[in-house]
């Protein structure tokens, strides 16, 4: 079977346990759609769970993309440009987006393994797109950025991908589902706080793991979804 899960940020213990609620194996898929750090504690183990298992595909979120701009910088000669746009970055990163447990996380690794996680996360794609069971699907992690019909997925800029928020209220593809994170859903409508929202062909399946202690997950041939949970404590920073 084929799953996806999005936004773990650290919380590597929920999503273990997903793992084991789905009984995933060898044999199934899992697709994660970006923002596998921050904000909760156990971000770069996370990242190295999914990047040393053959059968996850996974897709640039934009945290991983703050992560990638501040180590490929660290360590480096840089001019007053360069340095001044790294310091605003790092900030950023670090103080606005929960990133500084992650980066202290990283810099105990040891070399050759901060390259690993660092050549990783620079191969991550930004969209995916599969069909199963008759139905078509476009995965990303933020979605497609501001959408019109005559917009192709080739118009778009890593932006649209990584940042943009979507207009749930709005059919993007009459003819596939858009499945994002980025967004939790508690933000989209309250009443479907903790759960996967599917309107309008969209499934959006961030359901606020870091703030509210739900990790969600959907699998794409049957759309069943799962969840696992726990009291959550981590700040909304």
């Amino acid at each position: 079977m084929h799953y996806a899960v999005s936004d773990i940020h650290g919380c590597y213990e929920l999503f273990s346990e997903l793992l084991r609620k789905i009984s995933f194996t060898e044999a199934d898929t899992l697709f994660f759609l970006g923002d596998a750090a921050d904000r909760g504690p156990d971000g770069i183990r996370v990242i190295q769970d999914l990047m040393d298992r053959p059968n996850v595909i996974c897709l640039l979120g934009n945290h991983e993309d703050m992560f990638r701009k501040v180590a490929k910088c660290h360590g480096k000669a840089l001019n007053e440009d360069e340095q001044n746009a790294y310091d605003r970055t790092f900030r950023n990163w670090t103080e606005r987006n929960g990133g500084r447990i992650t980066w202290e996380a990283y810099l105990q690794l040891p070399r050759p393994r901060q390259e690993a996680v660092l050549a990783w996360i620079e191969a991550l794609p930004t969209f995916y797109e599969i069909a199963l069971n008759g139905r078509a699907f476009l995965l990303a992690h933020a979605g497609v950025g501001v959408y019109e019909p005559e917009k192709a997925l080739s118009d778009c800029v890593l932006h649209d991908f990584i940042w943009e928020r979507m207009d749930y209220d709005r059919v993007y593809y009459q003819n596939k589902l858009l499945v994002t994170g980025h967004t939790p859903t508690f933000f989209i409508d309250p009443a479907c706080a903790g759960r996967i929202l599917q309107r309008n062909n969209h499934i959006v399946i961030d359901c606020g793991a870091v703030y509210q202690g739900t990790l969600g997950c959907i699998c794409l041939e049957t759309l069943e979804t799962f969840y696992v949970s726990e009291k959550a404590d981590h700040s909304m920073v």
